[in-house]
């Protein structure tokens, strides 16, 4: 069974090395999260649209080879999208972008009839593909459809400021109405509102429909906001960085596995996550935060696996 099903961009990491050369590793933000749901032993398919070259056959090698059901996915005409990762001295990265004309925005109606399949419990989408036209309206659709089924939807902007279009805050703020989980980063609200403080958009936020609104702000740990309620904060997990890619993409799997786990499936999603305790939720960052802290010490996107994070969270 499909438990949790993730759509969006799958991108090609060029990853800048000490001696100036590029390592090509396949990545972007939904593909990323899709990989480590896997490697958490959650059952995942992941719906993309794979480039027509090397980059595209890498991504659907690496993504079916750690248990990621890819078989819902597109073949693309298009090229895959490339990214340029440059690390700085503390690992944190920067990216730049070749996007024009690429396989990753480019969905239709009928690419995404019938998604997310019956027996998904959570839907989720992030990214440059859920704030781009043509195709992040068609995402959107899909999620709403996906809500209107019963499913949980997860939604993060994950926002890359060089490629924001002036249509992208209305799909961004379209996408957080239809979720009822968003998790976000303390930059992307900084670019999103420049004037307004986290608590401020959270709450926002929680008035347009989702039950709960995570904000991570790297080592400064995680807050998570639901309406009516004080947040719940926990802190980041101190380790020694190699660089930050796919943290947050990483973030986002052990956030939604230890939720799915927590809340109770017989309820609508609203409901389930609206019963949940302070306790549980805490205890959703922690993993969620463990996870991510993994990922970080080690080079590009390689998330833990389940016995990894176990091992972590251990007292």
């Amino acid at each position: 069974m499909r438990v949790i099903t993730v759509c969006g961009e799958l991108v090609a990491d060029l990853i800048e090395q000490p001696d100036g050369s590029l390592r090509p590793v396949p990545g972007g933000s939904p593909a990323n999260t899709a990989l480590a749901c896997a490697r958490l032993g959650v059952p995942v398919t992941f719906l993309g649209r794979f480039g027509n070259d090397v980059f595209g056959r890498r991504a659907r090698d690496r993504l079916v080879a750690n248990g990621v059901d890819v078989t819902s996915s597109v073949q693309a005409d298009e090229p895959s999208t490339l990214a340029v990762a440059t690390t700085d001295d503390d690992g944190h990265a920067t990216y730049a972008f070749w996007t024009t004309g690429t396989a990753d925005w480019q969905w239709t109606a009928a690419e995404l009839d019938g998604q997310p399949a019956d027996g998904t419990r959570a839907v989720h989408t992030a990214s440059v593909a859920s704030w781009t036209p043509p195709g992040a309206s068609e995402i959107i659709a899909m999620l709403r459809s996906a809500a209107e089924r019963g499913c949980l939807v997860s939604y993060d902007p994950n926002i890359r400021p060089a490629l924001l279009e002036p249509a992208s805050g209305a799909l961004i703020h379209e996408a957080v109405a239809t979720a009822h989980v968003v998790k976000v980063s303390d930059e992307d609200l900084a670019t999103l509102y420049p004037q307004r403080d986290v608590a401020a958009t959270a709450a926002t936020w929680l008035e347009r429909g989702p039950r709960l609104v995570v904000v991570t702000a790297g080592a400064d740990g995680a807050q998570a906001f639901r309406p009516g309620r004080e947040p719940v904060t926990v802190p980041s997990v101190a380790v020694t960085v190699a660089d930050t890619i796919g943290a947050g993409d990483t973030f986002t799997a052990g956030l939604l596995t230890a939720l799915l786990a927590a809340v109770r499936p017989e309820l609508p999603p609203t409901e389930a996550l609206d019963a949940l305790t302070d306790d549980d939720v805490a205890n959703a960052l922690r993993a969620a935060a463990a996870a991510a802290g993994i990922t970080v010490t080690r080079p590009g996107c390689d998330p833990p696996t389940a016995a990894e994070l176990e091992a972590a969270l251990a007292p």
